[in-house]
């Protein structure tokens, strides 16, 4: 399963209309703060997530969480994903943002989903009603390919695993839906069989851990070759990262066809290690998985153009603010993206380093 394309109007930041087409395989996503990074990661894996919670009925129509007074509004909502403090009482009837994406292996023409969404993000009113057959089978055969994905957000999750998903279960918690979902895919009962790749790709993250992940007694540990058995929250936060990969590989949720979202993978991890994730990843990639990542890190995007190798499918996203609107420059070289925030930064680390060298700086 591949995204290939998304179109975005006046959702969050994404003032006007946003436009952009995606590789099959990993798309790297840089730029400042507040250009829609994470927003855009989100709107993706809810897209992908919608596939799994719609049901089809055997003739093929949809059928979804809807009630007789408010036909269009669902629990599967976007504002679970981004934690959007929902004012309208069932009368926010402005639909003025809108959402499309496309699938090419469903239609290179009509959208697999297609959707408007209120400002308080607490409905959604879908476009697959009427006359039009092949659009509506275009978003029929989505909601049939039951994406399976993966976000992996900044906060580390698996670490408050004690309770959490049974308290998330009785009461309104401070997390996101990324949060919560982390967490019940890594606590899946493992695969019966290991794939070939993904058994090499455990067997590195292993070496890089010193261990195995398991779970039990509703708490995530590390157990070390030597026999230690370190509680994720004792455990140091990189391993935790290559800990939690580790899980999602074990659980069978990275195989070919899934697709993987990681904000910001290079966080807490140690440098020398960024050359090992980006191979992990690659490896993923070659796998068939589709993974998308943004990235804060000029050591991590650099590491994906020079690890890459020839059956590698990787492109670079420079997401930017002109004016209200965000634009975007890519390529399938990290070094001509433009503007590039991070080699910028780099460029005047060293201009002012050299400064300072010449006895100009204070």
């Amino acid at each position: 399963m591949a995204i290939n394309r998304v179109e975005i109007k006046d959702f969050l930041v994404f003032k006007g209309e946003f436009v952009v087409d995606f590789c099959p395989g990993l798309n790297v996503l840089i730029g400042g703060n507040g250009t829609g990074k994470t927003t855009l990661l989100k709107v993706l894996y809810w897209a992908c997530e919608f596939s799994n919670k719609s049901v089809l009925e055997h003739n093929g129509n949809l059928q979804l969480n809807r009630s007789a007074e408010t036909p269009y509004r669902t629990n599967f909502i976007l504002a679970d994903y981004f934690m959007v403090i929902q004012a309208d009482n069932g009368g926010n009837k402005n639909f003025n943002s809108t959402i499309r994406l496309f699938s090419n292996t469903i239609s290179d023409k009509y959208p697999a989903l297609e959707v408007s969404v209120p400002d308080s993000l607490s409905s959604i009113k879908l476009h697959e009603i009427g006359e039009n057959k092949p659009k509506n089978t275009a978003f029929a055969q989505w909601c049939k390919q039951k994406v399976q994905s993966v976000f992996i957000p900044i906060t580390e999750m698996l670490q408050h695993s004690k309770g959490f998903l049974a308290l998330e279960r009785e009461r309104k918690i401070p997390f996101d839906k990324t949060q919560i979902d982390i967490l019940s895919k890594a606590e899946l009962g493992e695969t019966h069989e290991i794939t070939p790749n993904a058994s090499k790709l455990l067997d590195g993250i292993k070496s890089v851990i010193m261990g195995e992940v398991i779970y039990e007694s509703d708490t995530f540990f590390i157990v070390k070759t030597d026999g230690q058995k370190i509680p994720f929250s004792l455990e140091a936060s990189g391993f935790q990262k290559f800990g939690l990969l580790w899980k999602l590989l074990r659980n069978g949720l990275l195989e070919s066809g899934s697709v993987l979202f990681w904000d910001e993978p290079e966080a807490s991890i140690n440098p020398e290690l960024m050359s090992v994730l980006v191979d992990i990843l690659l490896e993923l990639q070659r796998g068939g998985v589709q993974v998308f990542i943004a990235t804060h890190s000029e050591i991590l995007a650099s590491y994906f153009a020079v690890n890459r190798k020839t059956d590698n499918e990787v492109m670079f996203y420079s997401l930017f603010k002109d004016g209200e609107q965000i634009r975007y420059d890519k390529s399938d070289r990290f070094d001509l993206l433009s503007p590039n925030t991070l080699t910028a930064e780099q460029v005047n680390l060293y201009e002012r380093e050299i400064e300072k060298g010449l006895g100009n700086g204070t």
